[in-house]
């Protein structure tokens, strides 16, 4: 952030420049002070964009991942939006949500500035360059294989799974390593309606359906099938989900005050009490767009 200290430096030439153009005939001074005016605003204007705090700010996020974060195809809801959205609006930001569709999309936008805030996303090298993480992680994922009682039990292994017909829901990433993994060996069916790999174990037609942990549990509470699956020993990935800002903003956050406020209310439970919150928000919401 610029400070006075810096702001006076910065001037330090301009200000040797006037002394410089005293001597100058009256029209040349005329010019070159006008050029300097107009360097001079424009330095003036260029520090307050750099250092005006953000009034409002533009936020999506995955599509599919609730009850962290899911869309209903018109804004970015879910326990992260949530979380940030209080905390920031303590601090007088006003947050928009909106839809964007599918996560690459998301991405870019965020990159390019078009999105200003992703409030649960991977955490890369890559994207570091582009995206500024705020710590603590605000959630970690993890995966659970999904295979009918009595099955398959002895899951221990990736290998293990290239003799089976498995499931996954549509535009869910299962981590870099396993992705590569799936494409090269495995027979892995992608739904577009993340709830329907649930129905087509139930029915036989796969022999296993990979979801996030939390997800699994829900959909089987929705579908009312509890007690006919288990989970595989298999590990398939786990990763943390981290609250992203786009370098491209022409604002300030305070983001010291949103990784302070965000670990008191992971440490608090508050924000399990969020995500439990939200897992009942995305049941009515999933049972309203139930697949025909």
């Amino acid at each position: 952030m610029t400070n006075s200290l810096e702001c006076k430096n910065s001037l330090e030439p301009i200000k040797s420049g006037l002394l410089f153009f005293v001597d100058h005939p009256p029209q040349l001074k005329h010019i070159l002070l006008s050029a300097l005016g107009l360097t001079l605003l424009f330095v003036i204007s260029t520090a307050h964009s750099m250092t005006r705090l953000c009034d409002n700010i533009l936020l999506s996020g995955h599509p599919n991942l609730p009850p962290i974060i899911w869309g209903d195809y018109q804004k970015t809801l879910g326990a992260a939006p949530e979380l940030v959205s209080n905390i920031l609006s303590k601090e007088g930001i006003s947050v928009n949500s909106d839809y964007q569709g599918g996560i690459n999309r998301v991405l870019r936008k965020l990159q390019t500035g078009e999105i200003d805030l992703n409030p649960a996303m991977v955490r890369t090298p890559e994207l570091e360059k582009t995206v500024q993480f705020i710590e603590p992680p605000i959630y970690t994922q993890k995966y659970a294989v999904l295979v009918k009682k009595g099955k398959h039990k002895n899951l221990d292994s990736w290998d293990d799974l290239k003799k089976l017909l498995g499931v996954t829901p549509k535009g869910l990433s299962l981590g870099a390593e396993f992705d590569e993994f799936a494409r090269k060996n495995l027979r892995l069916i992608r739904t577009f309606h993340a709830r329907q790999g649930l129905l087509m174990l139930n029915v036989g037609r796969v022999d296993y359906a990979i979801y996030p942990d939390i997800q699994g549990d829900l959909f089987m509470s929705l579908l009312d099938f509890e007690g006919r699956f288990e989970k595989a020993s298999v590990d398939i990935a786990s990763f943390k989900l981290y609250v992203g800002v786009s370098r491209k903003l022409d604002c300030k956050l305070p983001l010291e005050s949103l990784s302070k406020q965000l670990s008191y209310m992971l440490n608090s439970g508050q924000a399990d009490h969020t995500v439990n919150d939200n897992l009942y928000k995305w049941m009515d919401f999933s049972l309203s767009k139930r697949p025909r």
